[in-house]
């Protein structure tokens, strides 16, 4: 039997989200001058993510993929167009058995329609006070999810984060809703919105976009963020304790890789947990631009159950990656310092080099109890 080409699976799992709407191509126009060094590495660049694409395509065009082989070649980035397949099999949304995927999506995306017409669709009167707390909360919290990317101030985009957050709350009642999963939905919402939108996310007009031809789009989303949550779901339930050992495994980390940078910020008086509370409670990406916000997922979903974990070494390789700055600092300059990190200019290079550090330090600490 003749195998599918990787393309036609992909058609296949989203073939009702392809033709959702239309988009246009846009971007930053290149520079006219380019000195030899920076062509050299564009072209390494190109090379390389030439490289990784043929590799993925080998992976993904089997009968049967490979999840831990996938997750291993997604580690180190995803090329945009094959990132919300990679992401849905890591995820444990898609099964490995490629003719399933069309069905499964089916499945999924009726499943999640139930889901809205149970908790959502129904009467406020119908509602207990405390889903209708939830829903208020969520309400107001929309509106400010990640204030620098105009695409989720779309009100259909509003509405997508509405609908999405409220469900996951009342199907998952130990954690419910906490203020931050509005900006930890949207790598998701962007991610599956490229599937039908081409080009740069500035020129996607979303508010064409048919609501019920919406609800397919966020019924993806919705189980992913699910999958994901079910990873460090002790992050966002009462109390946050999955949080607070991050910021206690932390500190017993910086000690020993940084005991400089410890003891200065001892002698100054500043903890961790004054200022990692928001940084995990967000999985760090209000830290970095959202344009780098997605590569940094693909490392994270590709480290599996390992996840939880490895979050800490990412916080623990930002903040050191400043260490030398924050040493001539005192208490208050460091905690302003902190909570707006200096990194808007960053690019995937400063990106690439954090979660290279966190790599190793999570390999050799991996047998240390923290």
């Amino acid at each position: 039997k003749a195998m599918a080409t990787t393309e036609t699976a992909v058609a296949s799992a989203s073939n009702q989200s392809r033709n959702d709407a239309g988009g246009g191509g846009g971007g930053a126009a290149a520079s006219t001058s380019e000195s030899e060094s920076e062509t050299k590495q564009r072209n390494l660049r190109e090379k390389d993510n030439n490289t990784r694409r043929e590799k993925l395509l080998r992976i993904l065009n089997n009968s049967l993929v490979d999840i831990e082989e996938l997750k291993t070649a997604c580690w180190g980035g995803i090329p945009q167009d094959l990132r919300p397949i990679c992401w849905q099999l890591m995820l444990g949304y898609l099964p490995s058995q490629t003719s399933s995927w069309q069905d499964v999506v089916h499945c999924k995306r009726k499943a999640y329609r139930e889901l809205l017409r149970t908790h959502y669709e129904v009467s406020n009167s119908r509602k207990s006070e405390e889903e209708l707390a939830i829903l208020r909360q969520i309400a107001i919290d929309a509106p400010r999810t990640e204030p620098s990317v105009k695409l989720f101030s779309k009100s259909a985009l509003q509405r997508s984060l509405i609908r999405i957050l409220y469900i996951r709350a009342c199907t998952h009642p130990s954690s419910g809703y906490v203020q931050g999963l509005n900006d930890v939905l949207t790598p998701f919402l962007h991610v599956f919105l490229s599937r039908v939108f081409p080009g740069e996310m500035g020129t996607w007009d979303v508010d064409s976009i048919h609501d019920d031809k919406l609800i397919d789009i966020e019924g993806d989303c919705y189980w992913c963020f699910c999958k994901l949550m079910d990873r460090v779901e002790d992050m966002y339930t009462r109390g946050q304790p999955g949080i607070r050992r991050c910021v206690k495994a932390m500190e017993v980390l910086l000690k020993r890789v940084d005991g400089d940078l410890f003891a200065h910020m001892e002698k100054e008086g500043l903890e961790l947990i004054h200022f990692t509370v928001r940084w995990f409670n967000c999985l760090i990406m209000r830290e970095l631009p959202f344009g780098l916000v997605c590569r940094l997922w693909d490392t994270y979903i590709s480290e599996g159950e390992n996840f939880h974990s490895f979050v800490v070494f990412v916080a623990l390789s930002l903040l050191v990656s400043f260490s030398e700055k924050l040493q001539t600092m005192d208490f208050q300059e460091m905690i302003m310092h902190l909570q707006k990190l200096p990194t808007s200019d960053w690019t995937s290079k400063e990106l690439e080099m954090v979660l290279s550090e966190a790599f190793l330090w999570h390999t050799v600490f991996q047998d240390t109890k923290l």
